[in-house]
Parts: C-alpha cells; structure tokens; sequence
C-alpha cells in the first residue's frame, strides 16, 4: 500500500542532532517545546491516519490498527540499508507522543519526563515516560520514541518482530506502574 501523505507537516523539534549530545538548556528547551505541541502533533497523526482509513483509538483494538498499519507501511530508505524512509521517522516521533500518552491515561501515575538521571542511560535528555513503583529500579521509564524506531528498523531489515507490539508496550507499562 502506499500511505497518502497530503499536507502532512513533520514536527520540527528546533534542535538538530541527538538529545544526549546536547547541552542540557537546549535539550530541556526542545523537551518542553515537544510536550507543548503533544497535542497538535497527535492531532496531525490523527489526520493522516484518517486520511489512510485508520481511526486513532487509545483502546486495545485501536492499538492493533495502528500496529498493523505501521507494520504494513512503514518503508526503508533505499539508501541506507536497516533504516526507515526519512518520512517515516517524525511519524515515528507521533506515534511516541500517541502511545505514550495512552500508557499515561492507563496509569495517571506516570507522566512524561526529561530524563537526567546518568549521562550514560541511554535515555539521557530524552523525553521518557516515568514514575513507575512496581519495579525495583527509581530510575526505570519507557522511550516510545526508541521503541518506535527500533520497532521500524526491525520492520524494515526484516527481522522477525511480534503482530501486537504496541498493545505489548502498553500492558507491560501498566503491569509495572
């Protein structure tokens, strides 16, 4: 299938190269302008959704159209073997803020977050979801952005990758909040 793009307008996060190689100010600047525009950027995902016959839904079945639909369309870069099509990656970041604020209306105890707890996490400076209490570790958070692109980049290299992952995602955010 091919996804019809129309005026679909990719999130500019104001910053160029990874969050953890920022300075901390600019990379806290660029988380706040991030979960500022949350809700425009689900809306923008909203419509290209529409537009593609998916209806954004934060339940169960909802999770599942979306996970088959960006398991069916997300494309690789021809360019650049293992990696998703430039297009797909601030759809990648929609679909972060998406899922990420369903783990959070699922468990109102979390909440996004700029992680700062070790320069070495691989989280550093990236907007996480936290405040989870039924694991053994303060410092535990969900990346749905990582996630998300690792989850691509399977897809597109061919590797084997699981039908429901986003409900999995989900479920397990809820079993340890």
């Amino acid at each position: 299938m091919t996804v019809i793009w129309d005026d679909y307008q990719p999130y500019d996060p104001g910053v160029t190269g990874a969050w953890q190689d920022l300075p901390r100010r600019d990379a806290h600047a660029a988380f706040d302008r991030l979960i500022a525009a949350k809700g425009e950027r689900i809306d923008v995902l909203r419509a290209l959704l529409a537009r593609n016959g998916v209806d954004l839904s934060e339940g169960d079945a909802g999770l599942q159209d979306l996970n088959d639909w960006f398991r069916t369309e997300v494309q690789p870069d021809p360019t650049s073997p293992g990696r998703m099509a430039p297009d797909w990656y601030p759809v990648v970041n929609d679909l972060a803020l998406f899922l990420g604020d369903v783990i959070i209306a699922r468990r109102p105890n979390l909440s996004w977050q700029f992680f700062i707890a070790g320069k070495k996490d691989i989280a550093y400076q990236r907007p996480v979801i936290s405040g989870f209490t039924g694991v053994a570790n303060p410092k535990y958070n969900i990346d749905p952005g990582r996630l998300l692109a690792t989850y691509g980049h399977r897809i597109v290299a061919g590797q084997p990758v699981e039908d429901d992952a986003f409900w999995q995602w989900v479920r397990a955010a809820e079993s340890k909040a």
